[in-house]
């Protein structure tokens, strides 16, 4: 073995023994907020963070959001939020998007709000798909847009959490019956475009 590959080697580990030990702190991290635990949260969570790792950095945008452990601070949440969307975590892209439809700790911005939307929602990210549809049904941020409306909300209902595939069901119908005569079906076609494009 050469002395540069054993230099190379030996540089792996470090860093791999320094990540296992992010994704520790990280994982102890969740495990606390999971608990309640949020003093126990903040602390392991803000050297994951730190070290980059998206998942930290998500979960430690929740605390200050929410005031879990600290102060709560919509601007803080707004930076470690983007941190984390930034490296394409998709709870982080719709949480930072839902923080610019309503100014909390960003200006307020529908743009911005529906572009972040459609960035998780392209993962499947049932909320944001929700949130696209409303932004398209009203025109917010967007040109008002039935058949992107409808797409949306056609995508995010059966996989949405149970108390909202109601709400989801009415507005689908409600789109649907706003509909002019072959925009319901360029919709649906859009749907399966969409749907077979991620199979």
């Amino acid at each position: 073995m050469t002395k540069i590959t054993l230099i190379v080697i030996t540089a792996a580990l470090l860093i791999f023994g320094s990540m296992s030990a992010v994704w520790a702190e990280r994982d102890a991290g969740i495990a606390a907020y999971k608990k309640n635990e949020f003093a126990t949260a903040l602390q392991e969570l803000k050297p994951a963070a730190e070290a980059g790792d998206a998942k930290a950095q998500y979960y430690l945008g929740l605390l200050h959001s929410h005031g879990y452990g600290v102060e709560k601070n919509h601007a803080i949440a707004a930076t470690w939020f983007r941190k984390a969307a930034d490296q394409g975590y998709q709870e982080a892209q719709f949480d930072l998007g839902h923080l610019y439809s309503q100014g909390a700790g960003v200006p307020q911005d529908d743009s911005i709000a529906v572009s972040w939307w459609r960035k998780a929602a392209d993962k499947g990210d049932t909320f944001a798909q929700s949130s696209l549809a409303d932004m398209y049904l009203d025109g917010r941020g967007v040109e008002r847009d039935l058949i992107e409306a409808y797409k949306w909300i056609i995508l995010a209902e059966p996989r949405a959490q149970p108390n909202r595939v109601r709400w989801n069901t009415f507005t689908a119908r409600k789109i649907a019956k706003m509909m002019k005569p072959g925009q319901l079906a360029k919709a649906q076609k859009l749907v399966k475009q969409w749907l077979r494009a991620r199979q």
